[in-house]
């Protein structure tokens, strides 16, 4: 797609500036006849029309719906995955959970290795490109895990999965090229609050679907969402620029002239101080998300014993994803460009306080209310996370820059629940005061060394 800005112009084309520079004397002839046969290019420097406005809204809404369905899509089956692993030949509920373990610490480990690598190629060939692969690739290997006939086979398919999917750092990265930067913000909220309504809807419709057709069956449909969210995204969202950025002609040669410049960023250059502290933040809010949302029912039972524990965990696991979408909307709201490090800071400190909240409650509601809350905090701070990232990557190495933190976030789904195993053995209690300092102490540090970019 061209890029577009507060007022999208098409800006004077290489031939008239370079025949202003020719006569100037200040181009030689071989540049001028080079610079002629440039196409024009379209800047993001201005307001951007109400039809070109609507074009970006509809763009943005069509990533938004491919990911959310998606997101439900992966989240219709791998809830009920250890029932799956016990009718596929695991012998206890303990090896089928220990087969689970193994397919999601497998797939993390090679995301790890393949996310950087999709985002660099993302750059080169077109985000558009790899978040359609994404999605393509979402269907094929889960239509592997519901092929499966024994539970090395689940473990393929993460495997292949953290290889070749990756849906929402695609979704992101093409979400940040494809929206002027003030408009970034609302924009990845508006996907990521698809995510998260996928993720709260899809339990619920792939347990309904459980129940009529089986596991088996339920895991194929999943398996064909992705692939008509791919259709949806492929008609729909527009191409995004690849290669070189515009930036203004000098010399005075002609008022309001652009030339294009291939981009001089490498990845490498990518991990200045500020990137590096904002893939710090991220990956502490994710890891510290998986301990407390894997922690939930084991506290929730210890309240409520063994009998009552399921309907609670369901209510409190219920309430967190509408939270969670709550949180969403609010902060498209409330979060505006040069409020991102106050808002992420204020965030980080109230769910320190929420979590001191856990290890006093002797009922489930209490527990439960500050569950919701630390859900809805926690989902206002992934959009602007990934802002700052954004922010802190030239437009033509955001790819690489989400590919990366795709790579962050396997880490963190990997660390997260080694905490909440290792909490779970010494006192849950202590782990959630644990918790509550972490987030202090990341409020600190973004209120005292991160610095929002002007956007």
């Amino acid at each position: 797609m061209a890029p577009t800005s507060d007022a999208l112009c098409v800006v004077l084309t290489i031939e008239s500036t370079a025949g202003l520079r020719q006569a100037r004397g200040t181009m030689r002839p071989s540049q001028a006849i080079a610079s002629a046969h440039r196409e024009p290019v379209i800047a993001f420097d201005a307001p951007v029309t109400t039809e070109e406005d609507a074009r970006v809204t509809r763009a943005v809404f069509a990533i938004a719906v491919g990911a959310g369905i998606a997101s439900m899509s992966m989240n219709f089956w791998v809830p009920f995955l250890p029932l799956y692993m016990r009718e596929l030949g695991a012998v206890s509920d303990a090896d089928a959970l220990f087969w689970v373990a193994v397919a999601a610490t497998c797939q993390g480990i090679v995301r790890l290795a393949s996310g950087p690598v999709w985002g660099m190629l993302s750059d080169r060939y077109g985000r558009k490109l790899m978040f359609l692969r994404a999605l393509v690739f979402a269907s094929v290997t889960t239509a592997i895990a519901a092929l499966a006939t024994q539970p090395l086979h689940i473990v393929v398919a993460f495997v292949c999965q953290g290889l070749f999917s990756g849906f929402v750092p695609a979704a992101t990265a093409l979400t940040s090229v494809s929206v002027p930067d003030r408009r970034m913000n609302g924009s990845l909220s508006t996907v990521t609050g698809a995510v998260y309504l996928g993720n709260t809807v899809g339990p619920a419709a792939g347990a309904v679907m459980a129940v009529l057709i089986g596991y088996r069956g339920a895991i194929l449909g999943a398996a064909a969402m992705p692939a008509l969210a791919a259709m949806l995204a492929a008609i729909t969202v527009p191409r995004d620029r690849i290669g070189p950025e515009v930036r203004p002609v000098t010399e005075g040669d002609a008022v309001g002239a652009t030339e294009a410049v291939p981009p001089r960023t490498s990845a490498r250059s990518l991990f200045t101080t500020q990137f590096s502290l904002v893939l710090l933040v991220f990956f502490a809010t994710i890891s510290l998300t998986q301990v407390l949302r894997l922690a939930t029912p084991v506290a929730l039972e210890r309240i409520e014993g063994l009998g009552q524990a399921t309907g609670a965990s369901g209510v409190a696991f219920t309430l967190a994803g509408l939270a969670s979408v709550a949180g969403i909307v609010l902060s498209q709201r409330i979060v505006r460009s040069g409020r991102l490090t106050r808002v992420l800071g204020l965030a980080c400190l109230v769910t320190a306080g929420a979590h001191l909240v856990l290890p006093f409650s002797t009922t489930a509601v209490t527990f439960i209310a500050a569950f919701a809350l630390i859900s809805l905090l926690q989902a206002g701070m992934v959009p602007a996370t990934n802002t700052l990232i954004a922010a802190n990557a030239p437009r033509e190495r955001r790819g690489t820059a989400f590919g990366f933190a795709s790579g962050v976030q396997a880490i963190g789904f990997m660390v997260g629940p080694a905490m909440a195993a290792g909490f779970a053995a010494v006192s849950l209690d202590l782990g959630f005061v644990v918790l509550a300092g972490l987030f202090a102490a990341l409020a600190v540090l973004v209120f005292a060394a991160i610095r929002e970019p002007r956007m």
